[in-house]
């Protein structure tokens, strides 16, 4: 199924990505932002107040939260599994000063060890795993990986300039797209090759390998404004084509893009460049991810 959550604690399910059910809402103030699946279970992650709230579902229906308190400043940010492993990270979100960045892992998606502190200045956001290795990337340019996800090795001379938003990996290769079309692609997650920067004002929030290809789509740079999404077999050879009406994040799973966008706006697409809006909340979806038992 595919898994969309978000502000006001909101979990919908939807079986073929367009017919959307088992809305369930949480507390007021309950924030979700990311989501992924493994071992049976959808798992989402974000703050409740001054905790971290940890869910899992088998079903998208019934839903079972740990809280761990996080002090109104640890935060989690990301979710995703590997290896028989849930691996949650997050940090504190600041402008100067260390982000005191860490790590909760979990089996079974309910019980979650307690925060473990990662060396590193700056918060990890996003990560995928491949080639044995977590891969992250994160704030001012980070870019980062990891054989066991608490022992990260931050690739060297990363600059602001080159900030990925989003990795995904996929046919052998990491890779990362961010700010300004930008896109990257390592075999290590230290070593970054092919970086190309596409239209200013228009950025990737997110990456999808589909098996064949990888796909980035961007949003216009003004409100209204058309974008455009970015093909690669390879990670390292690019086309693009303008889209209409893409969403800020997205995922791939049978056959179709499904994505989500302010506010409250879930969207399809076939071939993630023209977006049709499925289903509408009260409230804003942060994350959206397929699961495949």
């Amino acid at each position: 199924m595919f898994l969309a959550v978000g502000q006001e604690g909101q979990r919908v399910v939807s079986e073929n990505g367009t017919d959307w059910k088992n809305l369930t809402i949480g507390k007021e103030g309950e924030y979700y932002r990311a989501a992924t699946y493994g071992n049976g279970k959808y798992v989402a992650v974000g703050t409740y107040g001054g905790n971290n709230i940890l869910s899992s579902s088998p079903d998208g229906i019934v839903w079972k939260s740990t809280f761990k308190d996080g002090k109104y400043k640890y935060t989690l940010r990301g979710v995703g599994f590997a290896q028989g492993q849930f691996l949650a990270m997050g940090g504190e979100p600041v402008t100067v000063g260390a982000a005191s960045s860490f790590v909760m892992t979990s089996t079974d998606g309910d019980t979650w060890t307690e925060p473990f502190f990662i060396a590193g200045k700056f918060m990890i956001r996003r990560f995928a795993f491949g080639n044995n290795l977590w891969v992250g990337v994160g704030d001012r340019g980070r870019r980062a990986a990891s054989p066991d996800g608490k022992d990260w090795k931050d690739a060297p001379q990363a600059k602001a300039i080159d900030t990925l938003v989003d990795v995904a990996f996929g046919n052998g290769v990491f890779v990362g797209v961010g700010l300004h079309g930008l896109r990257m692609a390592s075999k290590d997650g230290l070593n970054w090759f092919s970086q190309v920067r596409g239209e200013e004002g228009i950025h990737l929030n997110s990456v999808v390998p589909t098996g064949k290809q990888f796909v980035a789509a961007g949003m216009g740079a003004t409100s209204g404004a058309p974008g455009l999404t970015y093909f690669s077999p390879d990670g390292y050879a690019w086309t693009s084509k303008p889209n209409d009406d893409a969403p800020q994040t997205m995922c791939f799973g049978k056959g179709l893009f499904v994505g989500v966008n302010w506010r409250g706006r879930i969207l399809t697409s076939p071939d993630a460049l023209k977006w049709t809006q499925v289903y509408k909340s009260e409230h804003n979806f942060e994350a959206i991810a397929f699961g495949e038992g």
